[in-house]
């Protein structure tokens, strides 16, 4: 990469340990270059949340009650039928 270049590359890794739905989710998009758009997607809509203040992100933020993790899995399976939809 040359050292005037504005583009960022990043090597993740995503655990199942770690992040089991996310890792789901993107397990299940075969094609490499549709997995990297859906998480280039969700960081985008990630940000968005977090400088809207929908959420606060932090990996010290303790689990989610049952109710809570029942209406976030709701979201989850929205926001993946949506984005299903938009990668056709």
């Amino acid at each position: 990469m040359r050292a005037d270049s504005q583009d960022l590359q990043i090597k993740l890794t995503v655990t199942q340990d770690e992040h089991p739905e996310l890792h789901r989710v993107l397990q299940a998009i075969v094609e490499p270059r549709r997995r990297t758009r859906r998480l280039k997607d969700l960081a985008a809509t990630g940000l968005l949340l977090e400088r809207a203040g929908g959420i606060a992100v932090s990996a010290a933020q303790p689990a989610p009650s049952a109710a809570g993790q029942a209406a976030g899995d709701l979201g989850d399976a929205l926001s993946v039928a949506l984005w299903e939809d938009k990668a056709g």
